[in-house]
């Protein structure tokens, strides 16, 4: 599905940038995790790079010599002091999922068949993931393994002719996802779905596809903030809706199309995956990839322009 450009065409925000990707040839990052120190590591197509905690110095990477050969969703998860990666190639339809220490050692390498979507691993190593619909399927799963058993995927729940999306983890017990209809267009309708993982059992959707208060559309990035949900949408909207599915408000926004990802830090703060085009400062039309942080209080980009 084409993008279209930022909803504004903003210059490029170099001072407002807690990391500048695309000098580091991180280009087209979806998801970034943390490790205890601090120290951040982006999954992006063009490949994995671990950056030190201020943002400034790429502390190691693993570089893919043709980013535009790789397809969307690059995944990056922490645990156990192991760093967990998922990348996925386009015309063999694969997904390379390694496993490294911090240092950058290889501890794990294996292909999946079927191009990833979303990763999450919860605090029992219980490893949950959703691939990408591809055409003529007509039967969507969540997988699930553990981190011991890398290989070992199975079917924890299933769901017809709705494939499952971004996902994350509420607690040990639960995750919350998206699913959305067929066929995967700007009508197709989306919801969010709860699934008991102890007992396999997917609920009914709440949620409804749109633009507007309490809408969601094509949900990048989920996650748990206090006892309620935050999720960014390809609208570039931050919203909160509670355990039972309501919505509650409005926690930031930026421009549609630019954020991939988040993750939650200190502060009341996210920081936000960005990738898209920009102005430069000839006022040409440029890709740019960067990390920027944004407060949870209503901010939005759009205020800094009057």
């Amino acid at each position: 599905m084409a993008e279209k450009p930022s909803d504004t065409s903003d210059d490029q925000r170099l001072d407002k940038m807690f990391c500048h990707l695309t000098p580091h040839k991180a280009v087209v990052p979806y998801s970034i995790a943390f490790d205890e120190d601090k120290c951040l590591y982006v999954a992006s197509k063009g490949g994995l790079f671990k950056v030190e905690k201020g943002g400034k110095e790429i502390m190691w990477s693993f570089p893919n010599e043709y980013p535009k050969k790789m397809s969307a969703y690059a995944q990056v998860s922490f645990h156990a002091n192991k760093i967990f990666h998922i990348q996925n190639e386009d015309k063999t339809g694969l997904s390379e999922f390694k496993i490294y220490s911090l240092a950058g050692d290889l501890l794990h390498d294996s292909f999946i068949d079927g191009r990833v979507m979303s990763l999450a691993i919860n605090g029992r190593g219980e490893m949950f993931m959703t691939k990408q619909a591809e055409e003529g399927q007509d039967e969507f799963f969540i997988f699930t393994t553990t981190v011991d058993k890398p290989t070992g995927w199975d079917e924890l729940v299933v769901l017809d002719e709705k494939p499952f999306q971004a996902l994350a983890l509420y607690d040990d017990d639960t995750i919350i996802v998206a699913t959305v209809t067929l066929p995967i267009n700007m009508y197709s309708k989306e919801s969010l779905r709860w699934v008991d993982i102890k007992n396999k059992k997917l609920s009914a959707g709440f949620s409804s596809h749109g633009k507007e208060k309490g809408e969601i559309y094509f949900p990048r990035a989920i996650r748990r903030i206090g006892e309620d949900v935050l999720v960014l949408d390809k609208t570039g909207r931050f919203q909160t809706f509670d355990r039972n599915g309501k919505y509650i408000e409005l926690k930031a926004e930026v421009d549609a199309y630019l954020a991939n990802g988040f993750e939650l830090i200190e502060d009341n703060q996210a920081l936000v995956v960005c990738s898209g085009i920009v102005y430069d400062e000839n006022k040409e039309t440029v890709c740019d990839d960067w990390l920027e942080k944004i407060t949870l209080n209503g901010s939005t980009w759009k205020s800094e322009r009057g």
